[in-house]
């Protein structure tokens, strides 16, 4: 991307918070919108037909676009980030994560506090149920432990209870760098249990980072968004335990979608927290991991002194590394197998559009959020009622 001097920095990341207020405007719209102009004003310029014809921008959206006018709530939102500590970044600033721009929907603008410099490192997410058994703990110590004697990587992950609660502190024990990334505003820490641990990531020279705006409490809704984060500024994604419907597997999914590498630990079939992990597995969907040397073989990262690998013993409780579920997935019409409305719209509309349709023309044309159709969407895929094409485009399989 281009090089942008202060002032021209400043006009995008004003025009970016401006575009991050519009309801159902997605990021890879925005940044298509923001790499058309030379200046960026002129997107507030720009009729709505020529939004519509050249942008290929919905009609609702252009409309929104041309008629926001609220730019001193854009100046509120400004100065609160520096009475947060916080600092603003574009896509076009240098201090930006470089892996997070190669993404095709990258967040038009992420609050930082803490390190801007660890922001440039080369990563692993590290995600997982917020309830992980005795074998879930043990794979996530071990794996971040012996990763962290074997090679330069830092650890990223969501801050949530359980697995990601562990990966961070055992990177701190370990004295590498650690990110987390929020599903809320940078100044609303969640889960409140964690907020000492956030000010100790921060403390020893790691970053906590969001694109929500400040204010924003957690939701739902928001947790997909933060999940293509997280996949989008590291080279792989390590799943430690997940079940069918867990997020970590819209992670997985988001870092297959923007080619990178997928690590999955395997579970023992009866440990309905780790079904998703082994139908993953089974769909070849990523690589089976047991050791941090399944890992680092396939990443192009500088490695320490090789030193023995770690061995995991067998008696932590309902670890089967050979075991898989036979899942056979039967085919009968997608009008007997979605499970809710929002599913019946999605495959409503790709039976009547008999084509590829972006995410972000799907979430426009039913008038619900793109992170709002991800779990869906990903529900789908896994039953094998949908397909995903490169660019989080889908269509209908059944």
């Amino acid at each position: 991307m281009r090089t942008i001097i202060e002032k021209e920095e400043r006009a995008y990341l004003e025009v970016s918070l401006a575009l991050r207020m519009i309801p159902l405007l997605g990021a890879s719209r925005i940044k298509q919108l923001l790499e058309a102009v030379d200046d960026p004003g002129q997107i507030f310029e720009q009729s709505a037909a020529d939004l519509v014809n050249v942008n290929r921008i919905g009609p609702q959206i252009a409309e929104k676009i041309g008629s926001f006018n609220d730019w001193k709530k854009v100046e509120a939102i400004m100065e609160e980030a520096g009475k947060l500590n916080a600092v603003m970044l574009t896509p076009f600033h240098t201090a930006y994560p470089a892996m997070l721009k190669e993404i095709h929907d990258p967040p038009p603008v992420i609050w930082v506090r803490g390190s801007l410099e660890v922001l440039q490192k080369d990563y692993l997410a590290v995600v997982g149920t917020r309830s992980p058994g005795v074998a879930g703990k043990k794979m996530t110590v071990v794996l971040t432990k012996d990763l962290a004697r074997r090679s330069h990587l830092g650890i990223v992950s969501g801050l949530a209870s359980g697995v990601d609660t562990l990966a961070h502190e055992t990177a701190l024990e370990q004295n590498i760098p650690t990110i987390a990334v929020l599903g809320s505003g940078i100044d609303w820490i969640y889960p409140r249990s964690n907020i000492s641990l956030a000010y100790r990531i921060i403390e020893n020279g790691g970053a906590i980072i969001s694109e929500q705006l400040p204010g924003t409490r957690p939701d739902a809704g928001n947790f997909p968004e933060r999940n293509r984060i997280v996949s989008g500024m590291s080279a792989g994604v390590l799943v430690i335990e997940s079940g069918i419907a867990g997020g970590s597997l819209i992670t997985a999914r988001q870092a297959l979608d923007q080619n990178r590498e997928v690590f999955i630990v395997p579970h023992d079939p009866l440990n309905s927290m780790g079904e998703g992990c082994n139908r993953y597995i089974q769909r070849g969907w990523g690589k089976l991991v047991l050791t941090a040397g399944d890992i680092l073989e396939e990443l192009p990262v500088e490695l320490q002194k090789k030193s023995e690998t770690t061995h995991i013993s067998n008696d932590s409780g309902g670890m089967a590394g050979g075991g898989v579920i036979n899942l056979q997935i039967a085919s009968p019409s997608w009008k007997e197998r979605c499970t809710n409305d929002t599913q019946k719209s999605i495959c409503r509309l790709l039976t009547d559009q008999k084509r590829a349709l972006h995410i972000d023309e799907m979430a426009e044309i039913l008038s619900v959020s793109s992170s709002g159709l991800l779990p869906e969407l990903l529900f789908l895929e896994l039953e094998g009622i949908v397909l995903q094409k490169p660019g989080k485009k889908f269509n209908l399989v059944l």
